[in-house]
Order: C-alpha cells, then structure tokens, then sequence
C-alpha cells in the first residue's frame, strides 16, 4: 500500500510540475520577456552559427558604412603574419587569426610535407558537417601546383590534365593524387600552426562569421 501511495504522489508531482511549466512557457510567451526567450532558444539550435555568424559580420560592415549586398569578398591569407584578412575592392572587411600546416612556410610540394600551399585559389566546395565545424574547400592542388608535382614525376598519367579540367570546370580538384588534398579553410582553432594536411584553421566563431556569406567562386590568395 505504501508503495502505491509513494507512486501516486510521484505521479502527482510529475504532472503538477508539466502544467506549471507549460503555463509558465505560455505567459512568459505573452510578455515581453518573449524576446529573451526565443533569442535563447535560437541560440541552442543555432550550432553551427548559421544565423549569428553573418550577423556579427553585418556589424562589422554597418561600421564602415557597407552592406552585405555591396560587397565582392576575396579572402587573402597571409602566412607569416597567420592572418585571414577579408577584402572587397581592395578595402579590408575583417581580419581574423589562423592556423597553419605544421610546417607552415614554403610552398607546398606534397601531400605528406604538413606545409600550407601557396598560391590563387578559390572557394570550391562547403561543407556544414565537417569533423572540423565548418569547412571552405579550396581547390587545392592547382595547375601551378600540378605543373610542380609533374617535374618532380610525383604525378602518375593524366593527372595533371585532370587538375586543369577541373580548374577550368571550376569544379574541385582531384584528391586522390600525392600532391594532397581535399584542402582548404575549416574550425577548431588558432592557437598554433596544427594541421597535418596544411589546412587553414580559423576559431569556429570567426569561420561562422565568412562561411555563410562565401559563396563558391570566392578567391583566396594565399601568401609567404
């Protein structure tokens, strides 16, 4: 009998506490404390930044007096001073801190050297479920680089002319070959030159802020 009576009260408590919370929801809704709420609750769903990242770039925009739909990004990344510095028409938009290869200065020869490439690129591919956050492929290897991996006989047959066709398809790369690859821009952190492929690694709150206004197409100049 004691057992049945602890169980009701349970019950009781349990069904008690849902009303009262569902109530609470429903007059909280009908305040203007509705605001704090649903910017909350946008907050847990909104993982990847995809709403708050190009919010906080628009603010950095309406600080120079620009607006999303006036600008032309190009990304320039500059190796010694591991900076990624957003353009438009040669106006700096934003700069954010990166991280290299491990081996980060020079130009890339392989797949295996943990160096960060060198060289104009641009935006090939996006992915929002990358391992590492977010991820801006580039379209690593190019033809210079191609043309590099075929004097050192690092290149079996035909691929170079398959590295060309894709860049004149401006369609990614092939990743199959020792030159390395898929490459590009992805999170998890700047602290240090980490990668291992020669990726480029931003803080997942500053890639959210580019990786949803890039579009594919969008050059990336990467420098000593």
């Amino acid at each position: 009998m004691k057992i049945h009576l602890g169980r009701l009260i349970g019950d009781i408590f349990y069904y008690c506490f849902c009303v009262i919370s569902i109530f609470s929801f429903i007059l909280i809704m009908a305040t203007p404390a509705r605001g704090f709420v649903w910017d909350e609750l946008k907050k847990l769903t909104d993982i990847r930044g995809e709403q708050s990242g190009p919010a906080r770039f628009r603010r950095k925009l309406d600080e120079i007096g620009l607006s999303l739909e006036e600008i032309k990004p190009e990304i320039l990344i500059r190796k010694r001073n591991r900076e990624l510095v957003v353009l438009s028409e040669n106006l700096v938009l934003a700069t954010y801190p990166v991280g290299l290869g491990r081996n980060p200065m020079g130009i890339k020869l392989n797949g295996a050297d943990e160096k960060t490439p060198e060289g104009q690129y641009y935006v090939c591919g996006k992915d929002d479920q990358y391992k590492y956050h977010l991820f801006l492929q580039i379209n690593y290897p190019a033809p210079d680089d191609a043309k590099r991996g075929s004097i050192q006989q690092l290149l079996k047959p035909g691929q170079e002319k398959k590295i060309l066709e894709a860049w004149n398809k401006n369609e990614p790369p092939p990743t199959d070959t020792s030159l390395g690859g898929p490459l590009g821009i992805h999170g998890f952190g700047a602290e240090s030159n980490w990668t291992r492929d020669g990726s480029i690694a931003m803080h997942n709150i500053h890639l959210e802020e580019i990786f949803w206004i890039l579009a594919t197409g969008t050059p990336v100049a990467i420098v000593p």
